[in-house]
């Protein structure tokens, strides 16, 4: 089969995308990452941005995402932006694990709990 110009060109196109679209994935910040789940999963809930700021920061500070390992966190962003309800990706239950865990974290961080859990006063 010979490939024509066109279909060379579509090829190149294509390949192209697909290593910036995985470089932007790969190389984006961890931080912003968490500050996107832990804003989709607490949707619901009546939380200022600064909060969520400030959790970011001292999470930061302590170093907190430092026990999870480079793969971990790749399996995290991948899963995060490439995940949709026709297919899944593999690891799917690790990272829901990991997704969780990170919203669980932000969630002991708050008053939450404290307040039993009332969803429309103010975090």
């Amino acid at each position: 089969m010979k490939l024509k110009r066109r279909g060379f060109i579509r090829l190149i196109t294509v390949g192209t995308v697909g290593v910036a679209a995985g470089g932007y994935i790969s190389f984006s910040d961890f931080d912003d990452l968490v500050r996107h789940i832990v804003t989709e999963d607490t949707k619901t809930l009546n939380i200022d941005p600064e909060v969520i700021d400030r959790f970011i920061s001292d999470a930061q500070s302590k170093n907190m995402w430092s026990g999870l390992s480079f793969s971990k966190k790749q399996l995290i962003k991948w899963s995060t932006y490439l995940n949709n309800p026709l297919f899944s990706l593999p690891y799917t239950a690790k990272y829901n694990r990991y997704r969780s865990g990170i919203v669980g974290l932000f969630l002991l961080s708050t008053t939450f709990f404290q307040d039993k859990m009332n969803e429309g006063k103010p975090i």
